[in-house]
């Protein structure tokens, strides 16, 4: 059976590109099927947390598998850069990835590096035969992947913010994503990201970025924080996670049930 759809197509990158705000819901739990559920919902994008969550290249693997169907994308969060990484999320089909507590241009242009095809970076030459290029459907894959990939360097520090423009562009990245949690507590406001530094860096930040043309995301916990961020410029968002959804309804249906006793 032919492919029903065009699986490099990067609708993600594609929206954020276009200032079309893409909404995204963050998994911790490395399930397939807690992913094809998420897929049902009209959330954008999927935000598969492997810095938090005990996700592996398999689990990976298989929530893309899962919501593959669906008019979803997923973006991954790895742990940490490295090339190996890189090598295993993009040849498995990848094509959005953050990196966290990204502190410098030099940090930024080494993950280029490590995520590009000679002679910008060194990724290794075996799309063709794996996931990737759908095992040799795309016999066009070296000359679109470039397009197509989204690169996201995570600024969630105040070395990040000091080093915002050389971070923010470092050429072929498809944008960047602030972390306003770890930003408060390296402000030394603990979990507070309401406290007014801490609002005001995240205004500055995406201010700068929107300025030099980069597309920028973050996490927002209220809706009026999805207004104030959306007025801004920020075109993708992370908006509820999997494990507070399911202790928080199972929290509230018991607690319904039991006030009719």
């Amino acid at each position: 059976m032919a492919m029903v759809k065009d699986y490099l197509k990067n609708s993600f990158k594609e929206n954020i590109n276009a200032g079309n705000l893409q909404f995204g819901v963050a998994q911790e739990i490395p399930s397939a099927e807690v992913a094809e559920v998420l897929a049902t919902t009209k959330y954008d994008w999927l935000f598969v947390d492997g810095e938090h969550g005990a996700h592996d290249i398999r689990s990976i693997v298989d929530i893309a598998r899962a919501i593959a169907p669906y008019d979803m994308t997923p973006v991954v969060r790895i742990p940490q850069a490295g090339t190996g990484i890189f090598k295993q999320l993009l040849d498995s089909g990848i094509q959005n990835i953050i990196i966290p507590k990204v502190e410098s241009g030099e940090e930024a242009e080494q993950i280029m590096y490590w995520a590009s095809y000679p002679p910008r970076g060194n990724r290794g030459m075996g799309a063709g035969a794996v996931r990737a290029a759908r095992y040799g459907r795309y016999p066009d894959y070296l000359e679109r992947i470039e397009k197509e990939i989204c690169i996201l360097p995570q600024i969630e520090s105040k070395k990040g913010i000091e080093n915002l423009e050389a971070i923010a562009t470092t050429p072929g990245i498809g944008g960047v994503f602030l972390g306003p949690i770890d930003l408060a507590v390296d402000m030394g406001h603990g979990l507070n990201i309401f406290h007014p530094e801490v609002v005001e860096a995240m205004k500055y930040a995406i201010k700068r970025i929107r300025e030099f043309g980069v597309s920028v995301g973050t996490i927002a916990v209220t809706p009026e924080q999805v207004k104030e961020y959306a007025d801004m410029g920020v075109s993708f968002l992370g908006v509820g996670v999997d494990t507070l959804f399911l202790a928080n309804s199972a929290d509230s249906t018991l607690e319904t049930f039991k006030s009719k006793l």
